[in-house]
C-alpha cells in the first residue's frame, strides 16, 4: 500500500492512483491558534450535506450559528472558512460528487486503530495533535482483522507516525474495493478526551 505526499492541485487524482494515502503538508497560519482556542472554549460537532458549489456559503451558515460575535468578527473567521470550502471542493472533484457530507468535531474518540468504513475519507486537525497512522510494515493486520486490541496491532511503537495541523490527509477505505484494504489510523492519545479541531470530508452518503 502505497503511501504519497501530494500538492493539493494534484489531490483530486487520489481516486485514480495507486496511492491508500496522500497527505497535503501546509504550514500552519500564524495566529491560527489563538482563534481556535477561543473557539474550541465551547464544544462543537457538526454533520452536515453541503453543496461543492455553495461550500462558504453552506459552512458559514451553519457556523454563523454556532460560534460567538467575537469569533465571527474576527478577520481569521473567513480566511478558515475559505480554507474549508476550497478542501471541499477538491474532495468533491476527487469523489466525483457535487454534495458532500461536511462534519466538524471538537471531540475525538477513535482510540482503536481502524480503517475507515467508507470509499474515501478527508481528514483535517486544525487544532490539537493530528491523526495517528502506521506505515503498513508497523503494523499487523492479522491482529486487527481478528478484533484484537492496539498494542497486539503495532509491531514498532517507534514508527509511529502523526499529521501536522493543517495537513491534508485522503484514506481509502474499506469499500474503495472488494480487498478492503487500507492505512490503520486512529485518534492519538493526546487528543482522547481532549479539546481539538477536526474537520472530516466523506461522501454524501455517509451522513453520521
Amino acid at each position: 500500500m502505497i503511501i504519497k505526499k501530494t500538492n493539493l492541485n494534484k489531490l483530486s487524482n487520489f481516486g485514480k492512483d495507486n496511492s491508500y494515502l496522500s497527505i497535503v503538508e501546509r504550514k500552519k497560519p500564524r495566529n491560527s491558534d489563538l482563534f481556535f482556542k477561543d473557539l474550541l472554549v465551547q464544544p462543537i460537532s457538526i454533520s452536515v450535506i453541503i453543496s461543492k458549489n455553495l461550500a462558504f456559503r453552506d459552512i458559514k451558515k451553519i457556523l454563523d450559528k454556532t460560534l460567538s460575535l467575537d469569533l465571527k468578527n474576527n478577520l481569521f473567521y473567513n480566511y478558515w472558512i475559505k480554507d474549508m470550502s476550497n478542501i471541499t471542493g477538491v474532495f468533491s472533484d476527487t469523489i466525483q460528487e457535487q454534495k458532500i457530507c461536511f462534519n466538524l468535531e471538537t471531540l475525538r474518540g477513535c482510540k482503536r486503530y481502524h480503517i475507515d468504513n467508507v470509499p474515501m475519507r478527508l481528514l483535517v486537525t486544525y487544532y490539537g495533535k493530528g491523526t495517528e497512522w502506521l506505515h503498513p510494515d508497523a503494523c499487523n493486520y492479522l491482529a486487527y482483522n481478528n478484533g484484537e486490541k492496539n498494542n497486539k496491532i503495532i509491531k514498532k511503537n517507534a514508527e509511529k507516525k502523526y499529521l501536522n495541523n493543517w495537513d491534508i490527509a485522503i484514506f481509502k477505505g474499506k469499500k474503495y474495493s472488494s480487498e478492503g484494504k487500507g492505512i490503520l489510523h486512529r485518534t492519538p492519545d493526546a487528543a482522547l478526551g481532549k479539546p481539538s479541531l477536526l474537520m472530516r470530508l466523506d461522501s454524501h452518503e455517509y451522513l453520521t
